[in-house]
């Protein structure tokens, strides 16, 4: 299947609901480590389109707080978090954070804040 750049926009608007639901139906979706692939996939194929420069703005993770702050919400309810090492932490929060764009500060300054409230 062939897909163009409004196909991806509607993958785009699916996931997201599904990754950042406050109340979702299924609580493995927002962390799913192959879910975050497929997402980071798209957010490359936005980022390739005609419209680059918008879609590179919008998945800055500063630009996004109101998801920042659902992603964290959502980390306090993983379950392993406590029993896991800060590299695997990082690993889990990025999938949390996918499909957005981030540095090593941001990441850090997501899962201190997920400590801070365990």
């Amino acid at each position: 299947m062939q897909l163009d750049y409004y196909g991806v926009l509607n993958l785009h608007k699916a996931l997201l609901e599904a990754k950042f639901n406050i109340s979702p139906d299924n609580e493995l979706v927002s962390g799913s480590p192959f879910v975050a692939d497929i997402y980071i996939q798209v957010r490359e194929f936005l980022i390739k389109s005609e419209k680059a420069d918008q879609w590179k703005e919008w998945f800055l993770l500063q630009n996004r707080p109101d998801y920042r702050e659902r992603a964290i919400m959502r980390m306090k309810k993983c379950r392993r978090w406590e029993k896991i090492t800060f590299e695997e932490k990082k690993k889990v929060a990025a999938n949390f954070l996918a499909p957005f764009l981030y540095d090593e500060t941001e990441l850090n300054g997501v899962i201190a804040k997920v400590e801070q409230s365990i």
